[in-house]
This record gives C-alpha cells, sequence and structure tokens, in this order.
C-alpha cells in the first residue's frame, strides 16, 4: 500500500514500473491482480512497445529479481528529546558521525524553540535509537 500510495502521488502510469509490482501482488490479491494485469496489457494509456514477456495471465508473468540496492536503508528517523521528552524527529543518515548529528540537531529549529536560547550541557546520542539533548 505504501508503494501505490506513493506512485499515485507521483502519478507514476510507466508499464516497467506497475508490472513488477502487479506480479508480486498476485500472491496476496489474485484476481484483482490478474484484472489489473490484463488491463495493462491492452491500456493504451500506457506506453506500448514494451513486452510484458508473453505470458497472457499474470501467473504466469516471470517473478521479478531481488536487488538489494533497492532496499538498502541509507537514514533513520530519531526521535530528539530535549531534556528527556520527545519534541521532533529527525532523519539522519545513517553514516553519520556523533559530531554530524549534534550540529544537525542544534541547529533544528523546534529544538533552538525549546533549549530557549541557552547551551546544551550535553547531547546524548544513542545510535539507532534516539538523540537526546540536556540543557
Amino acid at each position: 500500500m505504501i508503494a501505490t500510495n506513493e506512485l499515485t502521488d507521483l502519478k507514476c502510469h510507466k508499464r516497467s514500473i506497475l508490472e513488477p509490482l502487479l506480479i508480486l501482488l498476485a500472491p496476496y490479491a489474485p484476481h484483482i491482480a490478474e484484472e489489473l494485469y490484463q488491463q495493462l496489457r491492452s491500456s493504451k494509456v500506457l506506453p506500448l512497445g514494451e513486452d510484458l514477456g508473453g505470458a497472457s495471465s499474470v501467473v504466469d508473468a516471470t517473478y521479478p529479481q531481488f536487488e538489494e540496492k533497492y532496499v538498502k536503508e541509507s537514514s533513520k528517523t530519531y526521535p530528539v528529546a530535549i531534556n528527556g521528552k520527545t519534541r521532533t524527529e529527525l532523519t539522519i543518515a545513517l553514516d553519520a558521525t556523533q559530531q554530524q548529528v549534534e550540529e544537525l540537531v542544534l541547529a533544528n529549529d523546534v529544538v533552538k524553540k525549546w533549549m530557549e536560547g541557552k547551551p546544551p550541557k550535553k547531547v546524548i546520542y544513542v545510535k539507532n535509537r534516539m538523540v537526546n539533548v540536556v540543557v
């Protein structure tokens, strides 16, 4: 559903993206996947000339190959707490150093508001868990 919602927001109508999505959906919702696959095969809205592999049914279609590069995460959303109370969330790269995280957190507008101009006594960064700023 997340992928479908994001593709809808992007107004994606590319056959090369929708076909593998339908094939992946088939084991979970075979009837609707088959109906959509048939519409995709006969669609005049989508670009023509792309080969669907000659499969007349979604069941006969070749299953897409897994590619790890598409599922590898490069960032994480961290909760940011001020004096132990969560005030905001920030998305930070997984390879960020402690110093980079501190700079990013202290530059955030919400964190600045809750610090009320006071300097931080300590910034606690627990990798893959959370960030806490002690004022």
